[in-house]
């Protein structure tokens, strides 16, 4: 049996939960008699247990009960040679006839994935729906992985070129905007100009996409 998040659980569900681990049998909801469990628990949290044991948040007998063997993932960006054939994997699973250009598979290399897994899929399947072609350029991206892209091709300033460097950050952000625009306006097309629904594939809330849209003068569409 598969428990995930459990750190999420509240207090009084651990002792339950604990006591079923335990071997003690318990009633079905809606039985009328007793039953004990026979399975193998893996459990998974994002949280730290230990910090939630010192903290009283979560119970030490539940910790120790459940970590008999601890396996430690480390986030996307500390494994990226998982990054691309993830990607791929998702990408087959819904569009085998699809498959991502070379600045494509650099620019997901570089971006940093604080969502972990489940983000690389969405921007999978977002990308997907948005190519226009059967390769999925850079363009098709959302903006906030385009952005990788542009911030890797900038060299670290040199010692003493602060002020330089501030002029190369504000001439950089002319092709970021340009992107940004011409892939929100490629998700507008494609929604037939409805923002909600563009701003689920962009990655972004509506809010953020009407003040995009603002701030472009576009106007709104619907």
């Amino acid at each position: 049996m598969f428990l995930d998040e459990i750190g999420e659980l509240a207090l009084k569900t651990q002792v339950k939960l604990l006591r079923v681990l335990d071997g003690t049998p318990y009633y079905r909801l809606g039985g009328l008699r007793k039953v004990t469990v026979d399975v193998r628990i893996i459990a998974a949290t994002n949280r730290n247990l230990e910090q939630g044991v010192s903290a009283g948040t979560f119970r030490n007998d539940l910790f120790h009960r459940l970590n008999q063997i601890h396996l430690h993932v480390p986030s996307l960006r500390e494994r990226k040679d998982d990054i691309l054939p993830l990607a791929e994997f998702f990408l087959a699973q819904q569009y085998p006839d699809l498959k991502f250009h070379r600045d494509t598979t650099d620019t997901l290399l570089n971006y940093q994935w604080p969502g972990n897994v489940r983000e690389l899929r969405n921007v999978v399947m977002a990308s997907a729906v948005l190519a226009s072609e059967r390769t999925i350029r850079v363009e098709d991206l959302p903006a906030h992985v385009q952005s990788a892209r542009v911030k890797a091709a900038i060299p670290a300033p040199a010692p003493g070129t602060a002020e330089m460097a501030l002029e190369d950050d504000e001439a950089a952000l002319t092709p970021l905007d340009e992107m940004e625009r011409t892939l929100i306006m490629r998700t507008l097309n494609q929604t037939e100009g409805h923002q909600q629904r563009a701003a689920e594939l962009l990655g972004i809330s509506r809010r953020t996409l009407s003040r995009k849209l603002k701030a472009y003068a576009f106007g709104q569409s619907r």
